[in-house]
């Protein structure tokens, strides 16, 4: 079956499904470790960029949100499998940044859009 293409409204879910799993990971950890607090630390940022998203006006159908969608949903998916196993948080840091970043490149196309 062909994936579904990842429209604005898909990329808040899944971004809501990465803040779930920040949530349930963070409850593996003392309140007080430096996981925790990193976590912690990346469930607030990343809850600030969906709210920035719903906001956000694209052109769903261009080639640049595509191909931006298709790299936050990549993302997406590899973190809620790095995520769950508390072994590989540095992995897990290591794919947030990189989905933070490519958030942050979807929302500069909406900045695009707006001007």
């Amino acid at each position: 079956m062909p994936e579904q293409e990842l429209t604005k409204l898909n990329l808040i879910r899944k971004l809501g499904d990465v803040i779930t799993e920040i949530d349930v990971s963070r409850g593996s950890f003392p309140k007080k470790s430096a996981k925790r607090k990193e976590l912690d630390s990346w469930r607030l940022r990343l809850d600030a960029k969906q709210h920035a998203l719903t906001d956000a006006v694209f052109k769903e159908g261009t080639p640049s949100f595509k191909s931006a969608a298709e790299k936050i949903g990549v993302l997406s998916d590899k973190l809620n499998e790095s995520i769950e196993d508390v072994n590989k948080t540095a992995q897990a840091f290591a794919d947030l940044a990189r989905l933070a970043s490519a958030i942050d490149d979807l929302l500069v196309l909406a900045a695009g859009i707006v001007k």
